[in-house]
């Protein structure tokens, strides 16, 4: 698990940053990404998403990015709303905002202390949804 998570992480920072250029919304998520509020336990960011070398992030700056990624690209990727898109635009930030919050529900799960046979099974299940979703990148 030491390993697992910060390389699961890069790759998917990675191909959610190559999604969102495609996307022409890089720009929008950089703005979110580096002004999230200061609130006890979220770690800001003064730099743009992209300009954080991932192969240079440690687990702290990854614990941190994981923890508001969900929260900076749900009103990017927000399928509920009528914004012009195309259903296959829609299907497919569907799948990337399900891949992202896998592998954020993973990271959090993955971070207890003990595990019982309930929160084996749920991280198997964020597992298995991650790699579901993941083919949307």
């Amino acid at each position: 698990m030491h390993q697992l998570l910060p390389d699961l992480v890069k790759d998917l920072l990675h191909w959610l940053l190559n999604y969102l250029k495609a996307r022409n919304v890089k720009d929008q998520f950089d703005n979110r990404f580096t002004l999230v509020p200061q609130y006890p336990g979220l770690q800001r960011f003064s730099k743009q998403f992209n300009s954080m070398k991932s192969s240079s992030c440690q687990g702290k700056e990854i614990r941190g990015m994981i923890r508001t990624l969900a929260v900076n690209c749900t009103p990017i990727l927000d399928c509920s709303r009528d914004d012009g898109k195309t259903p296959a635009e829609t299907a497919s930030d569907e799948m990337v905002m399900g891949a992202v919050r896998a592998l954020c529900e993973f990271s959090l799960l993955v971070s207890q202390q003990n595990h019982s046979d309930l929160s084996l099974t749920a991280l198997d299940d964020a597992l298995k949804q991650f790699y579901k979703k993941k083919g949307a990148f």
